[in-house]
């Protein structure tokens, strides 16, 4: 009882009903896989052995700190589905299943993606591409890079979303209140808006004098969920039974 208290404070939603208390074992192989992945985010890097090398290992601090952010958002989610919904049927299986590739595939993929980003924007900047040749984003290899990204980090977000509408399709039986629904319907429709986003800012990475910098259209993710939130909460209240004066 008091580990459900403790839990539910510590829960993005204190109101949520936590129904996944014990761990399941697909949960714990995805935090290895999880941990595995953002090891590799951080350890992708040569050990510095000069102060050259020290002096260029902290030049990348930031892209590198942005990649391991991207994974750690990934991982909350998943951690909130089981923290939330505890369930481990054959459907939670198959698609945590292939979360867990994408993701172990995209650990490397993802550091060097914002580390070419940086080096991108520090040449615009700077008019210095050296560091930007260095990687070899020259011609539409940037754009492309871009690219790769987005779809995989499309990818993670669409299995996620897909897991959310399978829990929803069993909402009876996991007893969801209209408040647990809303919030469900929420994250889910945030997640499949950021899927649809990330494959939108394909073309536009290739194609559009936009370019690598499309890549920033992710921040309108932010938006839709308020958007999301607001119209989902005003059909919480319309529905609500009126009170007596």
């Amino acid at each position: 009882m008091i580990r459900q208290v403790v839990g539910q404070q510590l829960d993005h939603d204190p109101n949520f009903r936590w129904r996944g208390e014990a761990v399941t074992r697909i949960e714990n192989l995805s935090d290895i896989a999880f941990a595995l992945a953002l090891g590799m985010i951080i350890s992708g890097a040569d050990v510095p052995s000069t102060f050259s090398e020290l002096k260029r290992f902290l030049f990348f601090l930031i892209p590198t700190a942005a990649a391991f952010g991207v994974m750690l958002q990934i991982w909350t989610i998943h951690f909130t589905f089981f923290r939330r919904y505890g369930v481990a049927d054959k459907t939670i299986i198959t698609l945590n299943s292939i979360l867990i590739f994408v993701v172990l595939y995209l650990a490397y993929p993802l550091r060097f993606t914002f580390e070419s980003l940086y080096a991108w924007i520090i040449g615009q900047l700077t008019g210095n591409y050296t560091l930007a040749i260095e990687l070899g984003m020259v011609d539409n290899n940037a754009a492309l890079t871009i690219a790769f990204y987005v779809v995989a980090y499309g990818v993670c977000l669409g299995l996620l979303a897909l897991k959310y509408s399978h829990v929803i399709r069993r909402r009876d039986i996991l007893d969801l209140n209209a408040h647990e629904l809303v919030t469900t319907r929420i994250t889910r429709g945030y997640l499949a808006a950021g899927a649809i986003i990330s494959l939108m800012i394909v073309p536009l990475a290739l194609y559009t004098p936009l370019g690598p910098m499309s890549a920033f259209l992710l921040f309108a993710m932010v938006p839709v969920r308020h958007m999301l939130t607001r119209y989902y909460q005003r059909g919480l209240k319309s529905d609500a039974p009126e009170t007596a004066a």
